[in-house]
């Protein structure tokens, strides 16, 4: 055992070799905020009208706010800017039409919804799904819509004739309500592998979304592409520490490496 300064310097030397390679994402700093329902009452996947409220108000006033298309289309040409973030949402439920969206347009934050068409207007974990005329509403007002499978099945548990028809379906009915075929793909429940980002990219995707919460995306790997969960437990100050999360943990890193030994 190697003691005083020099084993000091040592542990020192190994650690920060340790941090070095141990966490530095590829990737741009863009965070993709995920919401579910919108509502006063519910489980812990819908945040209160209030909290949503706050959280967009700071989103808005801190981020420049695209679509998902729309940041990457800014990402591929070179124009995405400096500080940008995405808000999406998962399932269509009802109270992101009733609850959502009227804060949304009053801080014109655009947003993209991932939609699961066998489910419209019936019940769903305990909230009602939107129905075909609140996706055109949705669609007027400029935002975008992505498919979420026609039934909500977790794609890694149901055989591979099962998981394409409906991640197919659901992007067929999708276009049959919008004109157009959707270009972003969520995965239901996260879960994904090499069998399903394959079978989204032969439909025809540009892009699919995880659950990997991070605030770098690597749109270079636009089939696994992450983002993070807001819950009802989130208050603006927990919203703020899980997109600052991977930034804040990249600086203590940058910081620990650069110091002279």
């Amino acid at each position: 055992m190697i003691g005083g300064e020099g084993g000091r310097r040592l542990v020192d030397r190994a650690f920060r070799a340790t941090l070095t390679g141990l966490y530095r994402p590829d990737g741009v700093r863009c965070p993709i905020v995920l919401y579910h329902g919108v509502t006063e009452s519910g489980g812990p996947w819908g945040v209160t009208p209030a909290c949503f409220r706050r959280q967009i108000e700071w989103l808005s006033r801190t981020f420049d706010l695209f679509t998902l298309h729309g940041a990457v289309s800014r990402w591929r040409d070179g124009t995405l800017p400096s500080n940008p973030a995405v808000v999406t949402f998962d399932d269509g439920l009802r109270s992101t039409v009733e609850n959502a969206l009227p804060v949304l347009e009053e801080y014109g934050v655009p947003a993209t919804h991932y939609l699961v068409p066998g489910l419209f207007g019936e019940p769903f974990e305990g909230a009602r799904v939107m129905d075909r005329g609140d996706v055109s509403a949705l669609v007027a007002r400029g935002h975008e819509i992505g498919a979420h499978t026609m039934t909500h099945p977790d794609l890694t548990a149901v055989d591979r004739r099962t998981a394409r028809r409906e991640i197919a379906e659901s992007r067929d009915a999708i276009a049959a309500i919008t004109g157009e075929k959707p270009t972003s793909f969520a995965y239901p429940y996260g879960a994904f592998d090499d069998t399903v980002t394959d079978l989204v990219r032969e439909a025809g995707y540009e892009t699919a979304t995880t659950v990997i919460g991070s605030d770098i995306v690597d749109f270079t790997a636009p089939f696994t592409l992450s983002r993070i969960t807001i819950m009802r437990q989130h208050d603006l100050s927990a919203v703020k520490s899980l997109i600052n999360g991977d930034r804040r943990w990249q600086r203590m890193i940058d910081e620990v490496t650069a110091r002279p030994l």
